[in-house]
Order: structure tokens, then C-alpha cells, then sequence
């Protein structure tokens, strides 16, 4: 076996793998199977039911394993599809397609290690289809080695040198590794190839800031009418306008097409301010009932552990990041999903929506706090670093910090705020990947999302004592230095001039805020939602019904 997780030894995985004695005639094999496949994308459910139902039999083929590992994989199963897929590959004779399969499955789980050592596996194997090898530089992007997926790229435009999706890849290579004018040069040429490559466009108008003099809204309003009404591409295109006519200042258009894209986005990821309210509350009464310990703050590390970077999106995350970074005692591994699959596989999560609920609802279930924390160090944790802290900056572990805290003794998070307004406007105009942040189509629930994600992080305050340090991102901006200061001496880090050279950091970012953060420190994002003030009527009014005194400039609560 190239890479095994056999040695995840949770009781979950050893339960998916258990035998019976059961016998199957081939027919009733033939049956189950043929029922399986039928039902793959119907239902995955059922189909699963009749693979458990052969492998409870002892019937192991690649075969089965392969479209085991398929249907978790649509379920959100990273690493149970994983092992499955393992399997398969056992079985299969190092097929490419499962290979290719396998490392998807590991890209889901964040097995970013395992990622990186299967990768050259599958470049020595000989004839790689051209398919194949985009898969593997998309994976190589995947784990942030940008100059093997820019090699990749390469090779296949000399093949294909007109296709707008290679051009485009080889592009947002360049922009992760700050080379601004290589990617915009790709992204041209792939709107030249392509015009209606409406993902182009986007990240055109992110790469650079549009000026009077250079900018590219006339080939995007040229293509917008050539996308379909509500259609993937009218989504992106629409953001695309947005970004591109607020940086020509021209506020009412950006702020039509952001809400275009919004409206049209909104059918596709349904979202309930009520269901959000529901599931915080869930969390609350699972430490509130929870017969373990009442979380205390931890001793000052011995050892090397995480720091989490958290909070609400587009609120200075990546400023401190960079910051934090640019210290010889700190190395960021970006946006992780690790913790929230290590509670996954600890509970043997079966897959679909409704993981939350599912694991907070249930108190009383006993949890293994150290094998949780040993499963995520195990699969986040940097290889050949001896500093002392790992960053994972998924703004998202606000919603489990208190689990964190309690699998991670040497854990420290840092949360970092921006006023209140201006956090809910620049997550309403920002594009996010398919399947976060359904809050971020409407304005308004953008601002009902706010409030209630608030008052889990005052919970959370009041649960970890000294565990928690807010970073105000106006004040990062304003009297940097005395900010980072604090920070380090909330880590227990020694002064490092390079921390005030951030911008300087040639590490690769994966963000949105890719192309900010390779500045020095700029104040023209605060109070920035002023500037569409008429269209914002919606989230001042839940923000001043919830008791925010919203001025000329700041929204902050009246009590403060």
C-alpha cells in the first residue's frame, strides 16, 4: 500500500470494515451490485445499503470498493472514502483511475500529507492522459505546490494551447504566488480562446485593482448578455461587474450586480437564519449538559500546536495570518477543514447535511478527546517545521471552538472583528466557493448571521478565559505595530522585525484577500460600506433593532 490510513484505528473505521459469516450466491452479487450502481446518484443512500450488504458477505473487489468510495465521497465522507478507495487500489492493481480517485478522496478529507506523497506516484506512471494529468495539478494546487501544478499546466497547453480552462488554471497559479502580471496574461488569453469564460472574467477583476485608465469592463459588459439568466456563469460574471465597478467607484452599478448575483445565487444554496439560530444553540446546550469538565485555560505550550485564526470571513484574517507567518516560530497551513473531518470519523458519521446537529445534539455520547486531537495534528500539522505554531485559519472552527479547546490543550485562538457593518457588506460581495457561507447572498441575513455568530463568541469567551485574544482589524491598521506586539506576547513569541513586513512574505496565499495581503498595510477598506450606504438599509435596520447605534461611520452596540 503507497499511503494507508489503516492506522486511523477509531472503533468507527474498525466497525465499517467488521465481516459476517453471510453468504451470497453470485446471482444475489450480481443483484446487489447492479441495485448499487443504479441507485449512485439517485440516491446514495440506498446504494450504499446495497454495497454494506455485499462487503458484510466478505464480497471484495475493486469494483465495489471503488463505488463505495464514490458515494462517500458525494457524502462528504473524506476519509471513509478514502479507505474505501485504498482498497480498491489494493485490489485494483494501481489503476489510474483509481489513483485519481484515491487522491480526490484525500483533497476532500484534507489528507494533505498523504496528498503529496501519492502525487508523484501518479506522475511516473507512463501514458498519463491528458485528464488525468489536470486532475494531478489541480490536486498539486490543491496542497499549495503552485511552481509542480505550473510545470503540469504547461505541459498540457503545449498540447492544447488554446483552452481557456489550462490557461485559467495556470493563471490562478501565478496569482496564488503574487505574480500578478503572468496571470492576468493567462486570463486574457483565455478570454480571447473563450469569451464567455465567465471564471476569467472573475478573476480578472480580482488580480488588480480597475482603474479609469486600465481596466476591463467593456469586454465584460460585452459578454454578460451571453450568459444565461440565473445560469453558474451569469453568477460569476455578475460578481465580476460588481468587483470591477466599485473599484471605479461607481457604487450603485457595483452594487446592481452584486445583488444580481445574489438573488440568482440564493435557489441554489438555501439558507435559514433560523436554522443557524437552532444549531448555536445546540452547541451551547451540548457544553451546557456535557457531564465532561468546564473548559479552563491552558498552561503556556511546551510543544509545538495549532493556533487557530478565526471568526467571521473578510475580517482581517489573513492580515494576521501573513503577520503571524513572517515569524521564523510560525508556519500557516491556510484554511483547513481537518478538525471538523476528525469529528467526523470519530463518530462514524455516515454522510449527507446535518453533521452539527448530529454530533452536538448528542451530550451524553461519550468522545475521545485525545484521539480527536490526535487525529487532526495527524492530518494538519506541517512536516519538517520545529517552530511552535501551526496556523489554521478556517474561519468556520468559531462554530467548534470549544471542542477544539478541549481535543487541544496547546491550542491558542486568535478572532479577529471589523465593524459590523463593513464585515457583513464585504461577505455579501464576495463570491464564495459553492456550498459556504449561504448566508452571504442577502444583506440582511448577512447581518442576522452577525448577531448570532456574536453571541456564540461571547459564549465562547465566557467558557475559555484567557484562551481566546480578539484582534480589532481598524486597530491592526491603524497602530500596527502595538498590535502585533500584543499578539505575539499573547503566543509567547519574541519580537520579530519581519512580522511588520508582511507584505513581503512570498509564501503562497489562498484567500480571497490574495492580491491585499501583498501590500503594505492600507486603510481604504475601513468604513467602506458608507459608500453604499442608500442600499444597506436592510442590515442597519437589524443591526438597530438588536440595539446597535449605527453613526455616520461604525455600527456598535448602544451598550458599549
Amino acid at each position: 500500500m503507497l499511503v494507508s490510513l489503516q492506522e486511523c484505528d477509531s472503533t468507527a473505521l474498525s466497525a465499517m470494515a467488521a465481516k459476517s459469516e453471510t453468504t451470497l450466491s453470485p446471482i444475489r452479487q450480481q443483484r446487489y451490485l447492479r441495485r448499487a450502481k443504479a441507485a449512485s446518484e439517485t440516491d446514495p443512500f440506498l446504494a450504499l445499503d446495497n454495497i454494506h450488504k455485499l462487503l458484510d458477505a466478505d464480497v471484495r473487489t475493486a469494483e465495489i470498493f471503488q463505488l463505495q468510495a464514490t458515494l462517500l465521497l458525494k457524502l462528504g465522507c473524506g476519509t471513509f472514502a478514502a479507505r474505501a478507495a485504498e482498497n480498491a487500489l489494493e485490489l485494483s492493481g494501481d489503476q489510474t483511475a483509481i489513483l485519481l480517485l484515491l487522491l480526490k478522496c484525500y483533497l476532500t478529507a484534507y489528507h494533505r500529507k498523504s496528498a503529496a506523497k501519492l502525487i508523484p506516484h501518479i506522475l511516473e506512471k507512463d501514458d498519463l492522459p491528458p485528464e488525468a494529468k489536470s486532475d494531478v495539478a489541480h490536486g498539486a494546487q490543491e496542497i499549495h505546490q503552485y511552481e509542480l501544478a505550473e510545470s503540469l499546466y504547461r505541459d498540457l497547453l503545449t498540447e492544447d494551447p488554446e483552452s481557456s480552462k489550462l490557461l485559467i488554471n495556470l493563471g490562478y497559479a501565478f496569482q496564488k504566488q503574487g505574480r500578478m502580471e503572468s496571470a492576468v496574461d493567462c486570463y486574457l488569453q483565455a478570454v480571447e480562446h473563450n469569451p464567455e469564460s465567465a471564471n476569467a472574467y472573475k478573476l480578472l477583476s480580482s488580480v488588480d485593482k480597475q482603474t479609469p485608465e486600465n481596466n476591463h469592463l467593456k469586454i465584460m459588459l460585452d459578454a454578460f448578455p451571453r450568459f444565461e439568466e440565473g445560469s453558474d456563469e451569469f453568477v460569476t460574471a455578475a460578481y465580476a461587474l460588481g468587483k470591477t465597478y466599485e473599484d471605479l467607484k461607481d457604487y450603485d452599478n457595483a452594487f446592481r450586480f452584486l445583488k444580481t448575483g445574489g438573488d440568482a445565487m440564493r435557489p441554489k444554496s438555501p439558507y435559514s437564519s433560523k436554522g443557524t439560530e437552532n444549531a448555536f444553540e445546540v452547541t451551547k446546550n451540548y457544553f451546557a449538559e456535557s457531564v465532561q469538565p468546564i473548559l479552563s485555560p491552558a498552561n503556556k505550550p511546551e510543544q509545538q500546536g495549532p493556533l487557530f485564526i478565526l471568526g467571521m470571513p473578510r475580517t482581517g484574517s489573513t492580515l494576521v495570518d501573513r503577520i503571524l507567518s513572517s515569524h521564523p516560530g510560525v508556519v500557516s497551513m491556510g484554511e483547513l477543514g481537518c478538525f471538523k473531518e476528525s469529528m467526523k470519523v470519530l463518530t462514524g458519521f455516515g454522510g449527507g447535511v446535518g453533521f452539527h446537529e448530529h454530533f452536538y445534539g448528542q451530550p451524553e455520547r461519550n468522545i475521545d478527546l485525545a484521539t480527536l486531537g490526535r487525529l487532526y495534528v495527524e492530518s494538519a500539522s506541517p512536516e519538517d517545521f520545529d517552530g511552535r505554531y501551526f496556523i489554521d485559519k478556517y474561519p468556520m472552527n468559531f462554530m467548534d471552538l470549544g471542542l477544539i479547546a478541549r481535543a487541544l490543550p496547546n491550542a491558542r485562538f486568535v478572532h479577529t472583528l471589523r465593524d459590523p457593518m463593513d464585515t457583513c457588506f464585504s461577505n455579501f460581495k464576495q463570491l464564495f466557493t459553492l456550498g459556504f457561507y449561504h448566508y452571504s447572498y442577502s444583506i440582511r441575513e448577512c447581518a442576522e448571521y452577525y448577531l448570532l455568530y456574536k453571541g456564540l463568541m461571547d459564549f465562547w469567551h465566557e467558557r475559555l478565559p484567557g484562551r481566546i485574544l480578539d484582534v480589532q482589524y481598524e486597530s491592526v491598521v491603524a497602530d500596527t505595530e502595538p498590535q502585533v506586539r500584543r499578539l505575539l506576547q499573547f503566543l509567547d513569541l519574541e519580537w520579530n522585525d519581519a512580522c511588520m513586513n508582511f507584505h513581503r512574505n512570498k509564501s503562497p496565499v489562498d484567500t480571497a484577500s490574495l492580491s491585499q495581503v501583498r501590500q503594505p498595510i492600507y486603510k481604504s477598506a475601513i468604513r467602506h460600506w458608507t459608500n453604499y450606504r442608500p442600499h444597506l438599509k436592510d442590515a442597519v435596520e437589524v443591526f438597530q433593532n438588536a440595539g446597535f447605534s449605527i453613526d455616520g461611520d461604525t455600527a456598535e452596540e448602544a451598550s458599549a
